[in-house]
């Protein structure tokens, strides 16, 4: 039986950021990667982390490529900030001006 505990850990967001991500982000696989950007990043009380495509797509149970399109498309849409660094690395974070959120509009 799940038993989770604010004592187990927690990321902090603020409700703002997590309201504009309910209200605009209304694709699904969006959603579920903006929850992980938050989590790796803000989870760590970091802006922006270092991560891979391999647990990427085991975390949100997708495909690589599937994950590559829709961090691509998400950083077209300034959701998030998202830098390749080699084959297998990139650097991620959350855009927290969801203003500027081309899904806004």
């Amino acid at each position: 039986m799940a038993s989770p505990q604010l004592e187990g850990g927690y990321t902090r967001i603020s409700n703002e950021l997590l309201w504009a991500l309910v209200k605009y982000v209304t694709n699904p696989t969006w959603l579920r990667i903006a929850f992980l950007v938050c989590r790796i990043t803000y989870g760590y009380k970091r802006k922006d982390a270092v991560s891979n495509y391999k647990s990427f797509t085991k975390i949100v149970n997708l495909t690589e490529e599937y994950v590559k399109t829709a961090l691509m498309e998400m950083e077209t849409q300034n959701i998030i900030f998202y830098e390749p660094k080699d084959g297998f690395k990139f650097k991620i974070g959350m855009n927290k001006n969801y203003e500027t959120w081309k899904v806004c509009k």
